[in-house]
C-alpha cells in the first residue's frame, strides 16, 4: 500500500497527524507513507522515521499546482487523506487519481490527535491507536544542539511564552508578568536552566524574562533547531502552541498553561501530557474575541485566573 497524508499545517496540527503515520508504520512497515505541507514545516517530517517521502508545496511557490498533480499521479496512491477540507487540498486528491480518498471527521468525544487516528482507521480498520506521536531530529543538528546546551547546568527547562499579547485567541496567551516570574521562581527551586523559546517577532517579549538562570534563544533557531532544543529538555512549559505538541512527541515532560481552549481537544497527547486550567466558568469558550476582557486589558480572565502558584504545584507534580 502507498498512502499520501495532506496537512499544509499549522506546526501543532502536523505533529498531530503523526498518530496516522506511527499507526500505519507499527502496523504495516512495509507500507509506504508520503506526506504533503508547507516548506517551513516540512523539517518536521523529513527526518520522521515513519514518514518516506515529503513533498512541499506553496501556492505562489516555484512549483505548480498542475506540476505536483502530474508528479503525484505518478506514485499511483491506494490512499489519500487531505486533512484540511480546502477546496486547493481536495481538488488536489481527486487529481492525483487515488484508489480511495479520505477525510477528517469530528468526533465528539475525542482529541484532534484521536480524530485524525480514527479517520484514518475508517479505510484501514486493523490500524491500533499508538500511546505517542512520533517525530525525529536531524542528527547533525542534534549533535550540534547537544554540544551548545552542554555549557549550562541542568535541568533545562524550556518555556514557550508565545508574544506578550494575543495573537489568534486572546485566552491562549499567559501573562509575560507571571511568566517572569514563574521563571525567578523555578531557578530558586530547581536551580539548572531556563531556556526561552520563540521566533523571532516573539523576542521583544521574551527579553523582558532575561535575569540569572535564563536563556533567551529566541529567534535563534529555525524549526529544525528547535525541535532538537525542546527534544533535550527536562519539562517544556508553554501555551497552547505547537511546541507544547513537539516536546511529547519526543517524551518530553510538557504543561500547557491553557485558557480558552479545551484540554479535551488539545492535551498534549501521550502520558507526559499535562495541562494547568483556569478557575473561570467561562473557560474553553474557543472565542477569539473576550466578551469580559475590558478595554486596555491584554489577558482574557480565562488565562489570567492561573496564577504562577497553580503552574509551580504542577511543576512538582510533574518533577
Amino acid at each position: 500500500m502507498k498512502i499520501l497524508l495532506m496537512k499544509p499545517g499549522a506546526i501543532g496540527d502536523v505533529v498531530h497527524t503523526t498518530i496516522i503515520t506511527a499507526a500505519i508504520k507499527a502496523k504495516h512497515p512495509d507500507w509506504e507513507v508520503h506526506y504533503i505541507t508547507r516548506p517551513y514545516i516540512a523539517p518536521l517530517l523529513i527526518n520522521n522515521s515513519t514518514v518516506d517521502k515529503v513533498y512541499t508545496y506553496e501556492k505562489n511557490g516555484n512549483q505548480s499546482f498542475l506540476e505536483l498533480m502530474s508528479d503525484l499521479r505518478k506514485e499511483h496512491y491506494d490512499i489519500i487523506m487531505p486533512l484540511s477540507c480546502t477546496t486547493r487540498l481536495i481538488l488536489l486528491a481527486i487529481g492525483a487519481l487515488p484508489k480511495k480518498i479520505g477525510f477528517r471527521h469530528a468526533y465528539k468525544n475525542k482529541s484532534w490527535v484521536e480524530e485524525y487516528f480514527y479517520s484514518a482507521k475508517r479505510l484501514m480498520p486493523d490500524l491500533e491507536l499508538p500511546d505517542h506521536l512520533v517525530l525525529n531530529n536531524n542528527k547533525e543538528t542534534e549533535t550540534l544542539i547537544k554540544k551548545q546546551l552542554s555549557e549550562y547546568p541542568r535541568p533545562y527547562i524550556m518555556f514557550s511564552p508565545g508574544k506578550s499579547e494575543h495573537q489568534i485567541r486572546e485566552g491562549r496567551v499567559w501573562n509575560i508578568d507571571k511568566w517572569k516570574e514563574l521563571a525567578k521562581e523555578l531557578h530558586a527551586t530547581y536551580g539548572g536552566t531556563i531556556f526561552v523559546l520563540g521566533s523571532a517577532s516573539e523576542i521583544k517579549a521574551h527579553t523582558q524574562l532575561e535575569q540569572d538562570g535564563v536563556v533567551i534563544l529566541s529567534g535563534q533557531y529555525d524549526l529544525d533547531g528547535s525541535c532538537a532544543v525542546l527534544s533535550q529538555a527536562d519539562l517544556v512549559i508553554s501555551g497552547d502552541s505547537g511546541p507544547a505538541h513537539i516536546a511529547t512527541a519526543y517524551g518530553v515532560k510538557t504543561i500547557a498553561i491553557l485558557g480558552s481552549t479545551s484540554p479535551d481537544k488539545i492535551k498534549p497527547y501521550g502520558k507526559n501530557g499535562y495541562v494547568v486550567e483556569p478557575k473561570t466558568e467561562c473557560k474553553y469558550c474557543w472565542k477569539k474575541k473576550c466578551k469580559y476582557t475590558k478595554h486596555g486589558e491584554l489577558y482574557a480572565p480565562c488565562i489570567e485566573s492561573i496564577t504562577v502558584e497553580d503552574v509551580l504545584n504542577k511543576v512538582k507534580e510533574v518533577m
